[in-house]
């Protein structure tokens, strides 16, 4: 949260400053007017020091003054809405303090309601278990530059790019969801968090869409994540190729953008 807090005062304050160089230019002959505006039974009147100004005549100077009076409060509410944003980022580092500062012997005796970011990725990091084992006599070499051995030379590109943008991840991660009323392990490609929110999501690369049998284990796959309310695009994310059609290595780092950052 304090990652996409901080995106969002960088935001205001880029707005901010523009509109600051702006304000500075604005012209000298619109500093100090008093501008009103009135609803009349035929449209707008508008005033300038008490005195009737025409639109049709001096639509530019009332335009620009519509803008000046915009900009002014504009610059008030950004410098509110910064100082509040500044101070929900303090707030939360206060909230994890607590926990953080505790002794960590204490700390895994219980689970906080408040977990810092950085715990969270570090518990995902040192969890451990058994992947899905590679077939007797399979002799695919494809080893990722954390020295975790792959199925394909995609999953070796997507690994080092979600490791380059550090982004955590587990590899076929196994994971129990129901189909049809019994519990079965699925291995998800990747198991990746989010490093803002610390949620989980579940990247899948389908590498032979172009097989008809392959794609309908695939649609079969997609329609349990479903079911168990992993949702398309929201927990689960895809990536796909085919014979004709190579891995798009750019969307990789639009998707960590969009979903994991």
């Amino acid at each position: 949260m304090k990652k996409r807090i901080q995106s969002e005062v960088t935001k205001l304050e880029l707005i901010q400053a523009r509109l600051l160089r702006e304000q500075k230019s604005c012209d000298e002959r619109l500093r100090g007017e008093k501008f009103v505006c009135k609803k009349r039974k035929t449209g707008y009147q508008y005033y300038v020091d008490d005195k009737y100004v025409s639109k049709k005549k001096e639509g530019r100077r009332l335009g620009l003054l519509a803008d000046k009076e915009y900009r002014e409060k504009m610059l008030l509410a950004l410098k509110k809405e910064i100082q509040v944003l500044k101070r929900a980022i303090r707030s939360e580092e206060n909230l994890a303090d607590v926990y953080r500062n505790m002794h960590r012997g204490k700390q895994i005796l219980f689970t906080p309601d408040y977990v810092p970011i950085e715990l969270k990725i570090e518990e995902f990091e040192m969890a451990q278990y058994e992947g899905l084992p590679f077939r007797e006599g399979d002799s695919t070499d494809f080893v990722t530059g954390k020295g975790e051995r792959v199925r394909s030379k995609s999953e070796k590109i997507i690994a080092d790019e979600l490791a380059r943008q550090g982004i955590p991840y587990k590899y076929e991660k196994p994971l129990l969801l129901n189909v049809d009323g019994m519990m079965r392990t699925f291995y998800p490609d990747f198991t990746v968090m989010n490093v803002t929110t610390g949620e989980i999501k579940y990247l899948e690369h389908f590498g032979m869409v172009d097989s008809s049998n392959y794609l309908k284990n695939t649609l079969s796959k997609l329609d349990v994540y479903e079911k168990n309310g992993l949702l398309i695009g929201r927990e689960v994310i895809l990536l796909h190729e085919s014979a004709y059609r190579p891995l798009n290595t750019r969307v990789i780092t639009d998707y960590i953008r969009e979903f994991l950052t």
